[in-house]
């Protein structure tokens, strides 16, 4: 088996998350088992998973491997699936019911975010109207855990449960020095002919459940990174024969100008003390695989694309003036990004270009997102700026347009210009490290100009708008290009000499 070391998989997730989706359907489409295991306890996850279209046996949890619960068939649960006794009387509201016993709240049940009635939580009250324990109901419809709570209302003790209802851990909490809880001790029951073996947090926890996934396997297993700070530390206590590979999903250092002796990324660093223990290293581009074999005389590194299409003859191209928007770009909305930048960008553009458009697809924290708002209402661009928010299925939306911008800082390479490109969308970008010279071939399918020079990118953008054959031209190598060498079976094949199946 082959498994793929991430923290979670969100409603809105970073190229990490979606590098690892887009891996694993490619390994699934050519027969080989393998799965993205998350860490962090979500009882959303099967619901998100959907969104993704992925299938329960392409992604495994911590804890529903623990709980014995990934594979469980799905029921919608409401109040009046609860038992609740006979005397009691509940107050149905919009997003959580009371339940009283005469005149006494002695419930509040919770539904789970964008349904209608269907149970999240069941908080129990004392006598005193203080919650003294919260049952936590999974989206496949079963009593996952319990939380318990102190006098002073602090969380003491977590309670995870079978589907069947069997506990199976138990975690608890002290007050850290903010006062918020912090897990001291988990507890796993029953687990292997043990009665209970006992780890300090949930990441120990995780280091054992890698070992244990590597354990049952017949076959030699491959453990593949995709997010440092989770997947580093547990693939560093497993001391067997599996294969450990690193991505290097960002910029390395931390210094943008200095890759070669500038400190190192801090949850990267102990892999790269750490080199003859692992099986090698995996980047997106050739300039940051050149920088690391430069800078680690020892070190394995291979480039993976993350991008796979289908053969050039069955592809079809929409043509770039049957598209109906204009310029597009898709990351996260954070101030490394620099899209103040790219917001006067469009600016300049609009100088000669009245009616240009440019939709933003991305999550980031409001504050910035504010920050950007008010620039767009002062540069008075609210009819040609469009925040468009996060959208798992953006690759729907693709074929609608005409230009891909760039203007970030670092970046370890952007998954959305390959994805772009595949869709015959040039690329105008800033130059940083990595990705631009890498993926875009200059003055063919796309530009790379000056970082921080907000001019001639928005000449280039104004070029291209006012003369479609042009852009018509670009976008056809960007096609080619992808579709030529970023193949499913050709990037299936990558990975079958890295791995050596």
């Amino acid at each position: 088996m082959i498994y793929f070391i991430n923290e979670y998989i969100l409603p809105k997730n970073s190229s990490v998350e979606h590098r690892a989706i887009k891996r694993v359907k490619l390994f699934n489409h050519y027969h080989k088992p393998a799965q993205i295991v998350t860490k962090v306890y979500d009882r959303l996850q099967h619901r998100t998973q959907a969104s993704f279209d992925l299938a329960d046996d392409q992604i495994l949890n911590m804890f529903d491997y623990f709980q014995d619960a990934t594979a469980v068939e799905t029921k919608v649960m409401h109040t009046e699936d609860l038992n609740l006794p006979v005397e009691y009387a509940v107050e149905v509201g919009s997003n959580f019911s009371r339940v009283f016993d005469g005149d006494d709240l002695v419930e509040n049940v919770g539904f789970i975010p964008g349904t209608i009635g269907r149970v999240f939580y069941q908080e129990f009250l004392d006598n005193q109207g203080n919650r003294a324990s919260t049952d936590l109901w999974d989206w496949r419809g079963f009593k996952s855990a319990t939380q318990y709570f102190g006098q002073d209302g602090k969380l003491t003790m977590e309670r995870y449960y079978t589907p069947a209802g069997k506990i199976v851990l138990e975690q608890f909490f002290v007050a850290d020095t903010a006062g918020k809880p912090l897990a001291s001790r988990i507890i796993l029951k029953d687990y292997a002919g043990q009665a209970e073996r006992f780890f300090q947090n949930p990441t120990a926890l995780f280091n054992f459940f890698i070992k244990e996934l590597s354990h049952r396997d017949s076959e030699k297993t491959t453990f593949i990174s995709d997010r440092p700070g989770t997947g580093v530390e547990p693939l560093l206590a497993l001391n067997d024969d599996s294969q450990k590979f690193v991505m290097v999903p960002v910029y390395h250092t931390k210094d943008i100008n200095d890759p070669l002796h500038a400190p190192l990324d801090g949850f990267l660093q102990p892999a790269f003390d750490n080199l003859q223990h692992f099986t090698g290293f995996i980047t997106d581009t050739e300039s940051q695989k050149r920088h690391l074999e430069q800078r680690f005389n020892a070190i394995s590194v291979t480039t993976m694309p993350t991008v796979a299409t289908t053969a050039l003859k069955q592809s079809h191209l929409v043509p770039i003036t049957d598209r109906h928007q204009q310029l597009l770009y898709v990351g996260r909305l954070a101030p490394d990004r620099q899209l103040d930048q790219l917001i006067r960008v469009v600016a300049l553009v609009r100088d000669q270009v009245p009616d240009v458009q440019c939709d933003l697809y991305g999550f980031g924290d409001p504050d910035y997102i504010k920050t950007l708002t008010e620039l767009i209402d002062s540069l008075k661009l609210t009819q040609q700026v469009h925040l468009k928010d996060y959208d798992p299925h953006l690759a729907d939306h693709y074929d609608d347009y005409q230009l891909l911008l760039n203007t970030e800082l670092v970046n370890g390479g952007p998954l959305a210009m390959t994805e772009a490109m595949a869709h015959g969308i040039p690329v105008i970008s800033y130059r940083f490290n990595y990705g631009p010279r890498d993926f875009i071939n200059d003055g063919v399918d796309g530009y790379v100009v000056p970082a921080g020079d907000q001019l001639a990118m928005s000449q280039r953008i104004i070029t291209f708008l006012q003369h479609p054959d042009q852009l018509a031209n670009f976008s056809e190598a960007a096609f080619k290009h992808i579709h030529e060498n970023q193949t499913h079976l050709k990037v299936w094949h990558r990975w079958q000499r890295l791995l050596g199946r």
